[in-house]
């Protein structure tokens, strides 16, 4: 047990270590003594580097750095030489006799309090140290505050203050430093000591091992002072440099300083493989605020990699996975901060503690939110990175005297050098007399947060141990966990408190995990098993053994290494680098290592035909189990990302890539670490790492045990599944009317189908008809606690890839019984529409339908006679590598059955759906279509798609061979251009209106259910007044009256958010009043709810005999008879729509995976023949923030209509004096000729470098 509580510093940064042995004076903590000693190891150049950059990584308060922080860092510079000196001169490296240091409780001691605490450098606690006893503390200490504990030094040892002066070793400071605040069995770290590097989140296995700085609640002088009324000019030692002794010109500074000199201005922008990380959703610590004074002028504004390829990636998602039912703006998934809010600031990379804030008002033109500290500073963040606010904390009044201090959007957007210039000169920091009532109100709720931690500090501590399962991954909530640890109601529960539970679940560590995308909305977290914990602290101990070994044998001779005899921990790595080297040798015969993240394909080449497959897979078992736990840690990195945010574990797995010796040119990164898997076989070389994601949680990912189970279970049922229809005596018999469902040869369930009928002749003359839309009906034949609904609700989609689809129900349940077909039921939602396409009556009845004829779009536009429309300008592109795609399969098709009638039938429908389209756009609708391109895969003759694969972690898989991938594509067109299908808008338009329909009837009978609307993002443009004063100008000035594109992706942000709620709303996208999704229940769990709640009206209006419809709100009348109430579904809707967009994100991925697959093969190793020259033209997308980065710029690929990014020109390259002296290289709207740089597979991404700048908006 004690070596598995060793803290973990020693594996980030080897150097001085306080170590228990049996000698030295004794070390008392409470009623123990054990003896202290240092030991010094020896540092690796990394570690030294680490503990050299910590200091900057500290966030001083109020901006700038007082006289006495500065000389304190002297002297904090000072005591590690002395202790690097000691160690020096001891040939053992132990400090005995009355040189030693002790803890001690008490006599003399200066006591701790919850109202005063002392606060002593180490260098005064030396000082004091004659005779007196005094305690030391900084806020990122952290103890519990019951036990006092002190640090006496025996002022007897000479050497402690004579060597104040030598400079000799001062070079070794920072990472003495960094060791004296470890704590570990061996090692023991005064809690109250500090120390120059931000400490780290410690494991969750040990009840202390979460406390951090809760335990305290010391008050800084900035707080303090913040309370005062009064001000003062910075006093004249500011600007005072304390005098520091010549360092040591072969130390670790001057070497870094001497390589900063060299490589620091180097041009990181065309680093080949640093282009962000999508999985990284906060995108890393705040921005600068400015007062920090960065050196380069964007630095404070500018994205990371991470931020800005995330922000691209998720809102292209949003274009081109958005369902044409409801086209999305890219802001989905959002609940804007308002002035007010209170907030927390995090610092996942340097591990400072968290702090709080409140929040301003937003920069949009920068894309960043503007905040105040509790510390009195000002700074800005990505508004996305928040991941817990509480709303309206405090009135607007108290924040609004802040605004005239701050800088605005204009200064940030336009006078940042100058801005930059005043911070070297003046305090930009808002006057403390202004700020004091608002930093007062956060000192105090920090105040009463850590008041709670204390009380209930074991408690916390130990969360992890009293939520978790022994065995399976858990959910919770933060209100849950908080009356769990806390034993107190949701409703007694003070927000203090559950800001210090919060603090405790995330101090944990690797024990609970966060969708980071979602979380401030949802509050929701992963509660990960102990087994899997322990499966984590089990691989560290190896490894450090390991480490331990490693250094242990570099010193022996050869004699002493033939007779040392490694800890077992170490053994297990030996043996499992000595395999993986091995099976990575022979399988680089077949496959080379890329840079991208990826293997090369394979020298065999094996042809689809009807016997077998194009891919041949041979095993090798090799592992044992301790082998199978090591590659299941390198998984977690590489794969799933679960160390996301853990540094001192993130710090681990690339110490196994480099033992191999095998991947010298490589960056030791999560990509590297996938291309090791790759070349063991534990994931196939084609592997499309989405489906490991940790939130995302497919059934098949191995995430979650009672999935796995669950989903068994229901493979189970299908031959004892016991469905009874509840509907059965309301159902309508649609008898011989045609039914026409339209959908692509290869859809998996047909849900939905269409019919026409004649209604009446208008008192006018005109036509009226009605509109039937049937959609399947499975809701009439289980309850929602039944565990088809359980895995429903979970999925909450069906998730199509490429190469695998992941069904919301099992594929038994909809072919054979809920799936469109003759003589299945139906729900079907009806509307009466005049010539025009208004809906003048609309209805909801469940059915039965006969007459079912499955028709793809093509087979409609030939009926129709408009096949060849809109082929001619934009004609498709066809890409193939691997081979020949397997011929398709023929399918019963009903196009041959086609009736002049039913023919006529198609005509009335496309002209009302045509029809329904001017009544949307008449009002304030909006109409887009990316045109995505198709992409599919083979490994067989039988059906597109692969075979169902899990990890491979007991030795060597060999795949020879790989699957065919074909895209089709018709090039970029305008978005908002009309649509070259003319099939197309005819099943969208019917589609929405049958979502109206049951919004519309739902409404008037008030039955809550879950219904989407708009909602407007604070500070844009209202979309009316964007569309007059510049959307119909352009237009109007246009040949074909067409939006351009640049202008509509800026008109679509205007609308705002997609938002759901239990009533209905209007959807000003949709130019609707009214929607509701309901045309796909077997596939979408929020259709299924509509289902579930519609025909539970419909069979109380058949009991009662009266109709349901009333004047009044939901909250005004009795529905106890549906099976969810308005709570209910506010408290699913939290998590539903969070969830949407994440399957969104996933199935954009997986095609950007599979269509990066095949470009990779093409262009990295010539695989087939790409139709364009040497040079492709890129159309800029990016926004405004976005182009400030250096990084690259987010862009399509126009001829085949897919995601890149353009690296910035070098030196100006391509761009007019004009477009340099504007500043910007790339904007919205640009066309750029480039070429492609390379594919990176892992990213998902096509890297294109600009040639030159070929057209220029005017936006």
């Amino acid at each position: 047990m004690a070596e598995q509580m060793r803290s973990l510093d020693e594996e980030a940064v080897a150097g001085v270590t306080l170590n228990r042995t049996q000698q030295g004076t004794p070390l008392t903590i409470g009623k123990q003594q054990t003896p202290l000693t240092i030991r010094k190891q020896q540092a690796p150049p990394v570690a030294a580097k680490l503990a050299e950059e910590s200091d900057p990584s500290i966030e001083r308060e109020w901006g700038t750095p007082s006289a006495a922080g500065v000389e304190e860092e002297a002297k904090q510079s000072q005591l590690e030489d002395i202790l690097d000196e000691l160690m020096s001169a001891s040939p053992d490296g132990q400090l005995g006799g009355s040189g030693a240091a002790a803890l001690e409780e008490g006599s003399g001691a200066q006591q701790l309090t919850h109202d005063g605490m002392a606060e002593l450098s180490p260098l005064e606690l030396l000082e004091s140290s004659h005779g007196a006893t005094r305690t030391a503390t900084t806020e990122r200490g952290s103890f519990r505050p019951e036990t006092v504990t002190t640090v006496t030094l025996d002022s007897a040892d000479s050497g402690f203050l004579d060597a104040l002066g030598k400079p000799e070793v001062r070079q070794q400071a920072a990472v003495a430093s960094t060791e004296m605040s470890r704590s570990s069995p061996g090692s023991v770290r005064p809690p109250h000591v500090s120390t120059g590097l931000a400490w780290q989140r410690a494991p969750a296995v040990s009840d202390r091992s979460q406390a951090r700085a809760y335990h305290i609640s010391h008050r800084s002088p900035q707080q303090q002072v913040a309370l005062e009324a009064e001000t003062s000019g910075p006093p004249p030692e500011l600007f005072q440099v304390p005098h520091r002794s010549p360092e040591n010109p072969n130390g670790i500074r001057a070497q870094l300083r001497r390589w900063q000199e060299v490589h620091g201005h180097e041009n990181r922008p065309n680093m080949d493989i640093e282009l962000g990380a999508d999985e990284d959703a906060d995108g890393g610590d705040l921005s600068n605020n400015l007062t920090r004074l960065p050196e380069d002028n964007d630095s404070a504004i500018r994205n990371t990699p991470a931020e800005q390829e995330d922000n691209e990636r998720e809102a292209m998602a949003h274009f081109t996975q958005a369902s044409s039912e409801e086209p999305s703006s890219a802001e989905r998934n959002t609940r804007f901060l308002q002035m007010g809010d209170l907030v927390e600031i995090e610092y996942l990379k340097s591990e400072t503690p968290n702090t709080v804030a409140v929040f301003v008002r937003r920069i949009d033109g920068l894309a960043l939110a503007q905040m105040y500290t509790k510390q009195g500073r000002w700074i800005h963040v990505r508004e996305k990175i928040v991941q817990y606010a509480i709303p309206g904390w405090v009135t607007e009044d108290l924040v609004k005297p802040l605004l005239q201090y701050l800088p605005s959007e204009e200064v940030l957007e336009t006078g940042l050098e100058e801005l930059m210039e005043q911070a070297y000169m003046k305090d930009l920091s808002v006057p403390r007399e202004i700020a004091a009532p608002l930093v007062s109100r956060m000192v105090q709720f920090d105040v009463e947060a850590k008041d709670v931690y204390r009380k209930h500090a074991r408690t916390l501590d130990n969360a992890h141990q009293l939520l978790a399962h022994d065995t399976d991954l858990r959910y919770g909530s933060l209100v849950s966990a908080a009356t769990t640890l806390l034993r107190t109601p949701a409703e007694k529960l003070p927000m203090p408190a559950l800001f210090a539970v919060r603090q405790a679940l995330s101090n944990a560590g690797f024990a609970f995990s966060m969708d980071r995308n979602s979380h401030r909305l949802t509050g929701y977290l992963q509660i990960r098993s102990k087994e899997q914990v322990r499966m984590v602290e089990n691989v560290r101990n190896w490894l450090r053994e390991w480490q331990d070994d490693l250094a242990m044998t570099a010193t022996l001779s050869a004699e002493q290494r033939r007779r040392h005899k490694p800890r077992r921990g170490a053994i297990h790595v030996y043996d499992f680098l000595d395999k993986v080297r091995a099976i990575i040798r022979k399988s680089r015969q077949d496959r080379e290592p890329t840079i991208w993240g990826n293997v090369g394909p394979s020298k065999v080449r094996i042809p689809i035909t009807p016997e077998q497959d194009c891919v041949r897979i041979t095993q090798e078992e090799t592992f044992n189990a301790q082998d199978t736990e090591l590659v299941r840690f390198m998984e977690a990195w590489s794969l799933s990302m679960l160390f996301n945010g853990l540094p001192r574990i993130l710090a681990l797995p690339p110490l196994l890539l480099q033992a191999t010796g095998l991947y010298e040119n490589y960056d030791f990164i999560p990509q590297t670490g996938m291309l090791m898997l790759q070349e063991i076989g534990t994931v196939l070389p084609y592997e499309n790492r989405v489906r490991f994601d940790q939130h995302l949680l497919l059934p098949s990912s191995q995430h979650s045990r009672p999935l796995q189970n669950l989903m068994t279970s229901l493979l189970e049922m299908a031959k004892n599944h016991d469905f009874k229809d509840s509907m059965e005596d309301l159902r309508h018999d649609w008898g011989s009317m045609p039914v026409f469902c339209i959908d692509e040869a290869g859809a998996h369930e047909i849900d939905d189908g269409l019919s026409v009928e004649p209604a009446a002749i208008a008192t006018d003359g005109t036509k009226e008809w009605w509109v039937h839309v049937h959609i399947a009906n499975p809701t009439a034949f289980f309850e929602r606690d039944h565990p088809l609904a359980k895995m429903a609700r979970h999925m909450g989609e069906s998730i199509y890839m490429p190469e695998r689809t992941y069904m919301m129900m099992p594929r038994w349940s909809t072919q054979r019984h809920f799936s469109l077909a003759p003589g299945r039921p139906c729900l079907t939602f009806s509307a009466r529409l005049d010539d025009k396409g208004r809906m003048l009556e609309h209805k909801i009845q469940n059915g039965r339908v006969k007459r079912v004829l499955r028709l793809t779009p093509e087979d409609v536009a030939v009926a129709m006679g408009k096949a060849e429309e809109g082929d001619g300008q934009h004609p498709e592109l066809t890409l193939t590598v691997g081979g020949e795609v397997p011929p398709e399969r023929k399918k019963r098709n009903a196009a041959a059955d086609l009736t002049p009638e039913m023919v006529e039938q198609l005509k009335v429908l496309n002209l009302l759906g045509d029809r329904r389209r001017d009544v949307r756009k008449a009002a304030g609708g909006m109409f887009f279509d990316s045109h995505s391109p198709s992409v599919n895969v083979w490994q067989s003759s039988k059906m597109s798609g692969l075979a169902w694969d899990n990890p491979y972690r007991k030795g060597w898989r060999h795949v020879e061979g790989d699957p065919v991938i074909q895209m089709k594509t018709r090039g970029l067109i305008n978005w908002f251009a009309p649509a070259p299908n003319p099939v197309k808008p005819l099943v969208t338009e019917m589609m929405l209106l049958a979502c109206e329909v049951s919004a519309a009837w739902c409404k008037e009978r008030a039955i809550p259910a879950v219904f989407r609307g708009s909602i407007q993002r604070p500070g844009r443009m209202d979309p009316d007044q964007f569309f007059k004063q510049v959307l119909s100008p352009i237009v109007a000035k246009d040949p074909k009256g067409e939006i351009p594109m640049h202008i509509g992706m800026r008109y679509l942000e205007t609308f705002g958010t997609t938002a759901l709620s239990v009533s209905p709303f209007r959807h000003k996208i949709l130019g609707m009043d009214n929607y509701g999704k309901v045309t796909s229940p077997l596939r979408r769990y929020g259709d299924m709810i509509l289902h579930w709640q519609i025909e539970a009206a419909l069979r109380e209006e058949a009991r009662t005999g009266r109709s349901l419809v009333t004047n009044r709100s939901i909250e005004e009348v009795d529905r106890r008879f549906l099976p969810f109430s308005a709570n209910v579904l506010n408290t699913i809707i939290v998590g539903l729509q969070p969830r949407e967009s994440m399957i969104m994100r996933a199935k954009s991925h997986a095609d950007s995976f599979w269509m990066t697959q095949l470009l990779f093969r093409a262009h990295e190793f010539g695989e087939t023949a790409l139709p364009f020259g040497k040079t492709v033209r890129a159309y800029v997308h990016g926004n405004s923030a976005a182009i400030r980065s250096d990084w690259g710029l987010g862009c399509i690929l126009m001829e085949l209509n897919i995601m890149a990014t353009m690296l910035p020109p070098t030196g100006g390259q391509g761009l007019s004096a004009g477009t340099k002296a504007d500043g910007l290289w790339g904007r919205l709207g640009d066309v750029w000729e480039c070429e492609i740089h390379g594919v990176h597979c892992f990213r998902r991404i096509v890297i294109l470098k600009p040639v030159r700048l070929l057209e220029r908006v005017d936006v």
